[in-house]
């Protein structure tokens, strides 16, 4: 993997942020960088870049060539981005009887997104972003390409990196319902603060006329129940409670977020490898503490994008884990010395893991079957 290819592999990883990629580079050597968990992808994008920073490289640096041809790009792209955007609200205004659905939060808004849908389409044609697409462009292009007549509902997953980001995606679709998932320690080294992250996760409100058609949490670290804001929803549109009950039995949580992974009668795992943040952390925890005759096991890189509480927050994490397990598996050093000093205020077995080392030999010699292993979230490679 040649220079350019990681410092264009790391603006990728940075989603294209300069101030990130800047950032990084202060503080690693790009020459550690490996395709290790993904790899580059040649997207439209990045072939943009590659093309306007090589005249640039036989005069600067090849980190000056592609921050210089990222920032030229995004100048020229932010007014196409403008463009796709009206245009998706002038398709809209062609479909003033579909139901439109926003879904925001800290965290959660994936599964209750596809949770709400298993259900609706017991009855109805449903439209909803796919995977994790759920910024204004993203969204502006699914309703451009797939948007139909016969979608009686579209359901909109929304993210936001800044303040502004949750009203802007409310301007382009107009929501006729709203849901909050939880407000919580996420992104904090972009927010600085949790008012900052409920101002804008709670920009939803003024879009909702019907009250009874927006459901937030009253409290910060606090989820909404959600099967509870779910069954409102399904009622209001006439499917039987004996249907959502039924449906919500047999919905299946999206991979990577907390999936109970039954490998033999003597080993299981749960995958939470998604991302990792206080309050899923404890809910891992909590399910840990079910199967009280296994031999408990946690495997982690610990959490990030916690800004100047992720010392703190990963110390507290690692001191629950540890009273709750008997082996404590801390992967890389992003989080290392935090884990550590959590974990050591337990008597749990420590071992420390580096990220190209396999974990599943160094544990092999300790297992107690049955054993019941968590893997607790799995880091881009740009964590070290």
């Amino acid at each position: 993997m040649n220079k350019l290819k990681k410092h264009l592999y790391l603006l990728q990883l940075e989603e294209y942020n300069t101030k990130r990629f800047k950032k990084w580079l202060k503080n690693h050597d790009i020459n550690k960088l490996k395709e290790n968990k993904n790899k580059l992808k040649y997207t439209p994008n990045i072939i943009l870049i590659i093309l306007s920073s090589l005249p640039l490289m036989p005069f600067l640096k090849i980190s000056k060539s592609i921050i210089l041809a990222n920032n030229l790009i995004q100048i020229i792209s932010s007014p196409i981005k403008q463009i796709i955007i009206f245009l998706a609200k002038i398709k809209l205004s062609f479909f003033p009887n579909t139901i439109r659905i926003i879904i925001t939060g800290s965290y959660g808004k994936t599964t209750f997104k596809e949770k709400l849908s298993h259900i609706l389409t017991t009855k109805y044609s449903i439209l909803k972003t796919p995977k994790n697409i759920n910024t204004d462009l993203g969204i502006a292009i699914l309703i451009l390409s797939k948007l139909k007549k016969h979608h009686h509902f579209l359901i909109i997953e929304a993210g936001a990196y800044d303040r502004g980001d949750i009203k802007k995606i409310c301007q382009l679709i107009k929501p006729d319902f709203a849901i909050v998932t939880v407000i919580g320690w996420m992104h904090l080294e972009r927010f600085k603060t949790i008012k900052n992250i409920r101002t804008t996760k709670l920009e939803v409100i003024p879009f909702i006329k019907n009250r009874k058609q927006l459901f937030f949490p009253k409290k910060n670290h606090q989820f909404i129940d959600t099967n509870q804001v779910i069954k409102k929803i399904a009622q209001q549109f006439n499917i039987p409670l004996s249907t959502i009950n039924t449906q919500i039995k047999q919905f299946t949580t999206p991979p990577h977020r907390l999936n109970i992974n039954k490998n033999n009668s003597n080993l299981i795992t749960i995958d939470d490898t998604y991302n990792s943040n206080p309050l899923g952390f404890k809910k891992a925890l909590t399910k840990l503490k079910f199967f009280s005759k296994h031999q408990k096991i946690i495997v982690t890189p610990g959490m990030v994008e916690l800004g100047s509480k992720q010392y703190q927050l990963n110390k507290k994490m690692a001191k629950l884990a540890g009273q709750t397990t008997n082996i404590f598996v801390i992967i890389g050093q992003t989080n290392k010395k935090a884990l550590l000093a959590g974990a050591k205020k337990t008597t749990v077995k420590i071992i420390l893991v580096n990220n190209n080392e396999n974990w599943g030999q160094k544990i092999s010699p300790l297992l107690k079957p049955p054993t019941i292993v968590l893997l607790e979230n799995e880091l881009p490679d740009h964590y070290f």
